[in-house]
């Protein structure tokens, strides 16, 4: 991939395409400088878009995110049930499978009984780390990429520091979890990453 499309697409990140466009083009007229150069620009660039970016909108950002919190919440809670219930039911048609159907008569002609256990713990456990740490946050951020498309990194910023507020103050209690603000980077990493994936397919 060549370097210029590279930086139109990190740049487009923090700010518009048209402008990112325009940007990475007064640079790469300045291409004798060398490849350092071009990305240094590029690093300071991008920080600088950042800065606007996070100032053009903070209270409206920060609204967001402090909504969002609460949808995180809701939608961990329903996802987590709705994973708990396939489960169960996948571990039930495994048993009947297993001790009501024809395996049953040959487990009988070879002697072998299987004890069948419940569901054990530590799946479940399992199941609502996989939610709470990365399904939940991940259709977060698909959705604030509809909401503040451009924009998904600094959304990504705020959430950060408002979440992390959040998990101290207004904690998410699940099965055996409770979120704490040392969680949050984990979370909104998932979140920023639903919204590039849903941005660039979008693009795509």
């Amino acid at each position: 991939m060549r370097k210029d499309v590279v930086a139109e697409t990190l740049l487009s990140l923090v700010g518009s395409t048209a402008r990112s466009r325009s940007l990475v083009g007064d640079l790469m007229e300045e291409a004798r400088r060398g490849r350092l150069w071009f990305w240094q620009s590029v690093t300071r660039l991008w920080f600088a878009m950042l800065g606007r970016d996070l100032m053009r909108a903070p209270i409206a950002m920060a609204i967001y995110c402090a909504a969002g919190w609460f949808v995180y919440m809701l939608l961990s809670l329903a996802m987590a049930f709705g994973a708990y219930i396939v489960v169960t039911l996948a571990w039930g048609a495994a048993y009947v499978l297993a001790n009501h159907t024809g395996l049953e008569l040959l487990t009988d002609a070879l002697r072998i009984r299987f004890d069948w256990p419940p569901i054990p713990g530590a799946a479940t456990y399992a199941i609502e780390v996989a939610v709470l740490f990365a399904a939940a946050p991940f259709h977060i951020g698909r959705c604030s990429a509809f909401c503040w498309r451009g924009h998904e990194v600094s959304v990504a910023v705020v959430m950060l520091g408002i979440w992390s507020l959040m998990a101290a103050f207004v904690p998410l209690v699940g099965v055996g979890i409770t979120a704490r603000p040392a969680m949050v980077p984990v979370m909104v990493m998932f979140v920023l990453a639903g919204a590039l994936f849903e941005r660039f397919r979008t693009v795509t």
